[in-house]
């Protein structure tokens, strides 16, 4: 699930101390870091597609979110530990009326760290589309990766051995550095190298059919 500008907004304005928690997240917080060892960024409430209040919870990261289910599933025991604990603090601080009753409450989560990434590179997509490589045809931003095209599969694959992809991932880095304030990319960015050729005989040429 995506998190909306809103809500992303929000979780950084927490984060960075812009926005003072709330008594009721302080303690919603502090009791999910007890419960399960994992830091709580920020809390939405909305509705499933059937019509039941949903409490979605930000963790960090994929790693974070997959603590939380058993195999490929959530792990039930746990949501329905949160929910009981969500709605007696709701019914405690006397806010989220809807959430007071914990068997009418579904919990799922969200994250953090790769929301963050796609926004940062974003927000360095004019520097890093204006690398001056020799031999490279394109730079574009999918996701949270950043997809370097040489001209042929030739010049690809010389790049990989003359360590020119290794010097174009660190000035990558180094762009990306500059915007990642809250350290989203503390393990490097991920550059993926290809090009036009393996575009245009893979893919028709066509970037849509690449993204996909």
């Amino acid at each position: 699930m995506f998190l909306s500008e809103k809500e992303y907004g929000h979780a950084v304005a927490v984060l960075s101390g812009k926005v003072e928690k709330t008594p009721f997240f302080a303690e919603v917080e502090q009791w999910f870091k007890n419960a399960f060892r994992l830091q709580l960024y920020d809390y939405y409430c909305d509705c499933t597609n059937g019509g039941l209040p949903r409490v979605r919870l930000l963790l960090w990261d994929r790693g974070c979110a997959g603590k939380m289910k058993r195999g490929a599933e959530f792990d039930e025991k746990k949501q329905r530990r949160i929910a009981g604990e969500f709605a007696n603090l709701c019914r405690k601080y006397d806010v989220h009326p809807d959430y007071h009753r914990p068997q009418d409450v579904f919990v799922c989560y969200d994250t953090l760290k790769d929301e963050m990434q796609k926004r940062v590179l974003r927000q360095c997509a004019g520097e890093l589309k204006a690398l001056e490589v020799p031999d490279i045809w394109r730079v574009e931003i999918i996701f949270d990766r950043v997809h370097i095209f040489f001209v042929t599969d030739e010049q690809e694959a010389l790049h990989r051995r003359d360590g020119v992809c290794g010097s174009v991932k660190r000035e990558v880095e180094e762009i990306v550095k500059q915007k990642d304030v809250f350290g989203a990319f503390e393990d490097g960015v991920q550059c993926v190298f290809t090009s036009r050729q393996t575009l245009d005989e893979k893919y028709d040429g066509k970037m849509f059919y690449y993204t996909r």
